[in-house]
């Protein structure tokens, strides 16, 4: 997960880092621990807090099998990654746009391979007008770079929803999200292995009936990457924002069968310690509505409910390492 903020980026404050380092030296003193030698160790084991802070760039996913590695969305996460696949000699790269929203597309003029002659880049689209959008910011005035001017050799294509797409034995598939201005989510399943990144949507449609067509596409997940990005009571002074609140992605999880739910596109506004009582209260709903649901879970083998993660810039998660891995018929 190379951007895990939504909306705008977070830059930590000199105050912010400040009130941060003074927390966990606190709870460096409640723990016992009375050198810097031992508190530089704690921090950098992760024994304080994992992670000592939440992202701070805007969405940008990864997806490793094999020999393929496909972004999912370009926010600055997007030129995050440049360093990396610059350092692997990488030249073919292939990208899924949820939506065309700035905050999504704003990383790409400062993915460094797009000004590298001979490198392909492919962006894989729902939104017929995609090309013409993400092509606007390469104008000469918005950025000094015009489009005619990349190195790089750029194609567009344009998908169907509900139409896979395929990469070998790989298979993505664009499914429905409710979101202004129209947004699409992405499943991915080989090898018996599921995800789907399910940003940026508010998920007004939350009934096996009102999602309809895009039902099957939240059923026997591995993981899901839901858009948790305001807390319930923040939600109805947000309606039509297109954006969700983390126990409402926690309900999907458990009627669905869904075993890990990523929690992502964090409020840019929301501090460390709003993220962390954020993520204390799916469990917390998890914890009370796990009882109307435990038939599902028991037939999942596992008792304790879905998995819940708060994403952070540099979160890496295998799916090969889930377990256990009894599905739902």
């Amino acid at each position: 997960m190379w951007g895990t903020r939504g909306s705008l980026p977070r830059a930590i404050t000199n105050d912010s880092f400040v009130s941060l380092v003074d927390k966990y030296a606190k709870d460096a003193e409640k723990a016992g621990l009375s050198t810097i030698s031992e508190f530089r160790n704690a921090i950098r084991d992760g024994d304080l807090a994992t992670p000592l802070v939440f992202g701070g760039n805007t969405t940008c996913n990864e997806i490793i099998y094999k020999n393929h590695r496909i972004f999912v969305d370009m926010g600055t996460g997007f030129a995050e990654a440049s360093s990396e696949v610059m350092a692997q000699g990488r030249t073919e790269f292939h990208v899924f746009v949820t939506h065309l929203h700035w905050d999504h597309i704003m990383g790409m003029p400062f993915f460094v391979p797009l000004y590298i002659p001979g490198t392909k880049i492919t962006i894989y689209h729902v939104h017929p007008h995609a090309p013409e959008f993400i092509k606007i910011q390469f104008n000469g005035v918005n950025f000094p770079v015009k489009w005619d001017q990349l190195g790089a050799t750029v194609q567009f294509v344009q998908l169907k929803q509900y139409t896979p797409t395929k990469f070998d034995d790989l298979s993505v598939t664009a499914f429905a999200l409710d979101h202004p201005g129209g947004s699409f989510g992405y499943r991915f399943d080989v090898d018996g292995y599921s995800l789907a990144i399910g940003v940026d949507g508010e998920y007004k449609r939350i009934t096996p009936s009102d999602l309809g067509k895009d039902l099957p596409y939240y059923q026997n997940l591995d993981l899901l990457v839901f858009d948790g990005q305001y807390e319930m009571d923040e939600l109805a002074s947000r309606y039509d924002w297109g954006h969700c609140s983390p126990p409402i992605g926690v309900e999907l999880a458990l009627r669905e069968g869904i075993r890990n739910i990523i929690i992502t596109h964090h409020d840019p506004r929301a501090s460390e310690e709003k993220e962390r009582s954020m993520l204390a209260q799916a469990l917390d709903h998890r914890n009370k509505q796990l009882a109307y649901y435990q038939t599902v879970w028991q037939d999942l083998k596992q008792p304790d409910g879905p998995a819940i993660h708060l994403a952070y810039d540099g979160m890496e998660f295998d799916l090969k390492k889930l377990t256990p891995r009894t599905k739902l018929k």
